[in-house]
């Protein structure tokens, strides 16, 4: 069963798309759900809001990290988020 995000919520269409995509893909890091974001919305969001957002409410669960290869910047790593519950 999806969480029902509150009403008031500022970010309240960024949060339920970020649990609707999470509830049909299952685990995904946090530059694969910036990327829904932004190709799904008109407007987009930007690294940090989606990384408070994920870290802040307690629909979504720290799962594991990975680690992400890039030419230009080395490697690091992200986290992998889930849904609560």
């Amino acid at each position: 069963m999806k969480p029902v995000v509150p009403r008031g919520t500022r970010h309240i269409k960024t949060l339920t798309k970020i649990i609707n995509y999470l509830d049909e893909k299952g685990p995904r890091n946090t530059r694969q759900i910036l990327e829904h974001i932004n190709t799904t919305t008109r407007y987009g969001s930007t690294p940090s809001e989606v990384g408070n957002l994920l870290a802040k409410y307690h629909y979504f669960v720290k799962i594991d990290s990975d680690t992400v290869h890039s030419a230009l910047s080395g490697s690091y790593n992200v986290c992998v988020w889930g849904l609560n519950g």
